[in-house]
């Protein structure tokens, strides 16, 4: 699957200042290399998360596009949207998503619910559980995890449905250096298999992996 943007940015407008708006994200050319890690650094506030949520379906640009195999992502409805990230995209959101009604299993089958096929799932998500390192936490209620935990059961239910494009913001935010290397192995397979996988982040520990390595400052996206 090929995602890229033309010219996309996004503006914001504000009611005070010497400017009655600001830009997010400058307008920017850019590509997602099939079968790559690409990366993302930058500091707190710099535009990735803004810039990432665009790539994902979540925000519309102000202007330019996201094409998704040529496709305006945005010229989609969002039921159409929501059917495409599902299927085809697995996101790794900084915040923390479990929902605690339901067990650790529970919530990385929820992808494959949609499609009716979470029977047929079960066995990739003991796998990918023993990947992350939290096989021994199946059946145990997500309100119960650590931090770390809880991000590796987002990893997880990320890649329950193999999806093309893997986007993750901060996905080793809360993890310890084992169980960093734990995800990142597990992304650089994903990549090696030919998925698209974009991290943002400021862990270093992530940099070895990359094949590709961009910055972001003040909204302006550069290739290192």
């Amino acid at each position: 699957m090929k995602l890229k943007t033309e010219n996309a940015g996004r503006m914001y407008f504000r009611g005070s200042g010497n400017k009655n708006y600001f830009y997010a994200v400058k307008a920017a050319d850019f590509s997602l290399e099939e079968g790559c890690i690409t990366v993302i650094t930058g500091s707190s506030g710099s535009g990735k998360t803004t810039f990432i949520n665009m790539l994902s379906g979540l925000l519309a640009p102000s202007e330019g596009r996201v094409l998704v195999d040529e496709r305006d992502m945005y010229s989609l409805t969002d039921k159409e949207r929501s059917l495409l990230r599902n299927r085809s995209f697995g996101i790794i959101p900084q915040g923390q998503t479990g929902l605690q009604c339901l067990t650790v299993s529970e919530n990385v089958l929820l992808p494959a619910v949609m499609y009716g096929r979470a029977d047929e799932k079960k066995h990739q998500a003991k796998e990918l559980l023993e990947k992350t390192g939290i096989a021994e936490l199946w059946n145990i209620y997500s309100n119960e995890l650590s931090g770390g935990e809880l991000r590796r059961m987002s990893v997880a239910r990320a890649l329950i449905n193999d999806p093309a494009v893997i986007i993750a913001d901060e996905p080793t935010g809360d993890l310890d250096g084992e169980a960093t290397s734990l995800v990142m192995e597990l992304l650089s397979e994903r990549a090696k298999n030919g998925a698209s996988v974009l991290i943002v982040t400021h862990d270093s520990e992530v940099l070895p992996y990359a094949d590709r390595v961009f910055s972001m400052e003040k909204g302006v996206l550069k290739k290192i």
